[in-house]
Formats: structure tokens, C-alpha cells, sequence
């Protein structure tokens, strides 16, 4: 990579905030002695030796979770803020999308802060005359140019900022979470800008939509506890980014209280077979609570025989945090053969590619005699909880396996059941 190619270019760089104003002595310790990043513990490194060079025309994400460093990289490349050791080098004219609006003066009307803040982001009168009305119509706020900004909503004051920060046709683009701005409509018109600039502009912006991360960039940076964890292709990081998630909230639910019935959960049954737990796991049947969709669910019913039964089955049901019933089944509506142990035992339900989209899900289990439900031996509400992280982009609560078709011709004439079969039917059939 020559120095030509290169927009930005990190090298060691660091960033600490104070917990607290510091005092004399400690000022003159700094004057004195020089000190390697984390040697403080009185300060707060929120970006910690970062070394990374970007291409001019690249498009560049940023994840990580709250707090990693992502916005704080961003602000240092601006020179929002500067870096308490490493060096920064940036090489072209930036725009920045990082405190969109931070120019604005509320008593003044939209036009007039249109001008205002042009100017703070580093365009002439003349430049922002020429843009003026490409920034009006790409914020869609053209009624409302002579109202004093204070009575704007903060989604007004946010798709101002961003219309005005896009239209400085800057080297540099340095995004955070603008994708988020707005209506779904204004969100396209974004995500369709960002695009436009790709290849002619360096864009780096951060995200927590990791499905436009991977629509959008051509490389991901991964930031966590400050430091570059990973750079490289967008699945890829993306990828070990979720994985990483995923962990975390694993290890957070079992720190936050042990496996068990939600508070509250009914119970009731005649007792012959006592439901003891039930536990959620992987295909590989490591014992997990975090699921991603798609990904195998495993729910294993743990019994004790406690006297005599007839004609024994299992059920099963989920349902979302709200009380939705998801789903239900049962070993006797499935016709599969149940084999009760002596004294104890294990009965399990698979779901091969578990379709539930992100939320927390409850599982409320039974075991019966002939499929009387009315009478279970044991029956126990919302005994386990699990939750589906965010991995498709997807509404609702159930990701359903689908393709899209439009802006061709229907495949042959006709209408009504004959016209389905030649379209629908034949395309699914290929």
C-alpha cells in the first residue's frame, strides 16, 4: 500500500479520559515521566494502540458493542479530539457525519442554519449557494426551511445535519450510526447516497446494522475494549463479531442468575412423572440460552419416575416474551415412540434451523397420559427462557424461507390457479 493510495492512516494511537480532573502533582508526574497506554488506572483508555491504514475509496465499517471505542476512533481521525499518543495522518478534505447538527443555532431558521453550518463544515457561501437546493430536497424538509430549528423534532434536526454534512463532497466520510437517521424512506435514501459515493470517496462509518455493514463496505473493522480485534472481509468479521456477542450474553445469563422457572411460572399434575428441569442446547449438546436464527434448538426435558403411568408422552410449547404462543407439539400428535427409564431420564425436542427472529422466548414443557392434558402428570409453565440474537434483517417473529420476484413479465398468460402454477409454482420447482 503506497502513501499515494492512502487516505488515513493510524499508528499507535491512543486515547485516554480522565475519571476525574487531574491534580498538580499529577500533571507534573505527566511533565516528567512519559507513561504507556493503561499504566494509569485513574484513566480511561477508550482507544488503545490502534494501527491501521485505509485506502482512498474504500468503504469501511466499524462494530463493536457500547463503549468499545468505535465513536471515539471516529472523532480522533476528525480531530474532534486528540489523541494522547500515536500518530494520525489524513490525507483529503472530511466530511463529518458524527455529531450531526453540532452547528446549528436554535434560534435560527433551517435556511439560515443550512448556511451556518456549511460554513463549520468548511464550504464557502458560494459552494453552499450551489448546493442549496440538493440539500433541501434530500432532507425533504422544504416546509419547514423558515422555521427556527428549535421547534424542529430531532429527527428534523438529524436529517438537516446529515443532508448538509453529505453534500460538502468531502474526500472523507466519516459516518456514525447515520443509517439509523430518520423514517425507513429517508434510511434508503442514505444507504442509495452511500453507495453513489462508493469508490470516489473513503467512507468510514459505524454501524450497528450489521446487514448493512455487509451491503455496504468492502472491509470491517472489529473494536472491542478499545483495541482493532480483527480487519479484514465483512462476512468474515461480522461473523466473529456475532460469535463473540453471542458469548458474551451467554456468560452474562449465567451470571445473572442460574437456570430455572421464570418467577411465578405455574405448575400442577398428579405426580407419577416429575418434570425436573429443562435445559436449551446446541446440536452438539452444549448447553446454551443464546441462539441465533437458524441455528439448531434443542430442548431436553429432564424427568423422575415417582409411581405408575400409562401410555406416557412429552409436549412442548414456546412463546414470546409478550405471551404469543409460538408454537406447540407433542409426542402423541407426532406418533413418535417414548420410552420412559425406571427411575429417570431424558426426553428431547429438536428444531433442525430454528426460524425465530431476536427476542427472548419462555418454553413451557408437560408430560402426559394418552394426550389428556386436562389431567398431566406433570405440566410446568414457562420453565426455561432462551433468546434469538439478531442475526437477519427480517420483522416479525418467525424468519420464513422466501425469494423475491418482480419488474419481469408474468411467465406466461392467464389468471387465477393456472396463472400460479406457470409463475410461482414453476420458479419454485427450478
Amino acid at each position: 500500500m503506497s502513501e499515494r493510495d492512502i487516505a488515513i492512516e493510524l499508528q499507535a494511537v491512543s486515547k485516554r479520559y480522565e475519571r476525574r480532573p487531574p491534580g498538580l502533582a499529577a500533571s507534573l508526574r505527566r511533565l516528567f515521566r512519559a507513561r504507556e497506554a493503561g499504566d494509569d488506572a485513574s484513566g480511561l483508555w477508550a482507544v488503545r494502540e490502534a494501527t491501521v491504514g485505509i485506502r482512498r475509496g474504500e468503504t469501511v465499517g466499524v462494530v463493536g458493542s457500547n463503549g468499545a471505542g468505535k465513536s471515539t476512533l471516529l472523532k480522533l481521525i476528525s480531530g474532534i479530539t486528540a489523541p494522547t499518543c500515536g500518530r494520525i495522518a489524513v490525507h483529503g478534505r472530511v466530511a463529518s457525519l458524527i455529531e450531526l447538527g453540532a452547528g446549528f443555532n436554535p434560534e435560527l431558521n433551517g435556511r439560515e442554519n443550512i448556511y451556518l453550518n456549511g460554513a463549520v463544515l468548511g464550504l464557502t457561501r458560494k459552494e453552499v449557494n450551489e448546493r442549496f437546493e440538493r440539500i433541501v430536497a434530500f432532507s425533504g424538509l422544504s416546509e419547514f426551511l423558515d422555521m427556527p430549528v428549535k421547534y424542529y423534532s430531532s429527527g428534523m434536526h438529524t436529517r438537516l445535519g446529515f443532508s448538509i454534512a453529505i453534500h460538502v463532497e468531502a474526500d472523507i466520510l466519516l459516518a456514525d450510526e447515520v443509517l439509523a437517521v430518520g423514517d425507513a424512506a429517508f434510511q434508503r435514501q442514505c444507504v442509495e447516497k452511500f453507495q453513489e459515493l462508493k469508490g470516489s470517496t473513503t467512507i468510514l462509518f459505524v454501524s450497528h446494522d450489521l446487514v448493512r455493514i455487509r451491503q455496504v463496505c468492502s472491509r470491517v473493522l472489529w473494536i472491542h475494549g478499545g483495541r482493532i480485534r480483527a480487519d479484514g472481509a465483512p462476512q468474515e468479521v461480522v461473523e466473529a463479531y456475532v460469535e463473540s456477542v453471542q458469548q458474551e450474553r451467554e456468560r452474562a445469563l449465567r451470571d445473572q442468575r442460574p437456570l430455572g422457572p421464570t418467577p411465578g411460572a405455574d405448575r400442577w399434575g398428579s405426580g407419577e412423572i416429575e418434570i425436573l428441569a429443562v435445559t436449551t442446547h446446541d446440536r452438539d449438546g452444549l448447553e446454551r440460552r443464546v441462539f441465533r436464527t437458524y441455528e439448531d434448538l434443542v430442548v431436553r426435558i429432564h424427568y423422575r419416575v415417582h409411581g405408575p403411568f400409562r401410555e406416557p408422552g412429552f409436549g412442548v410449547r414456546l412463546y414470546s416474551s409478550d405471551g404469543t404462543w409460538v408454537h406447540g407439539t407433542n409426542t402423541f400428535i407426532k406418533s413418535a415412540p417414548v420410552t420412559i427409564e425406571p427411575e429417570a431420564g431424558v426426553a428431547e425436542l429438536c428444531y433442525s434451523r430454528l426460524p425465530l427472529l431476536a427476542g427472548v422466548y419462555c418454553v413451557s414443557v408437560g408430560v402426559a397420559s394418552a394426550n389428556n392434558w386436562n389431567a398431566p402428570y406433570d405440566s410446568r409453565e414457562r420453565i426455561q427462557q432462551f433468546e434469538v440474537i439478531p442475526s437477519v434483517p427480517d420483522g416479525g417473529l418467525v424468519g420464513l424461507e422466501h425469494e423475491w420476484q418482480a419488474g419481469s413479465p408474468a411467465p406466461c398468460g392467464g389468471s387465477g390457479a393456472r396463472s400460479r402454477e406457470c409463475g410461482w409454482t414453476r420458479n419454485m420447482k427450478a
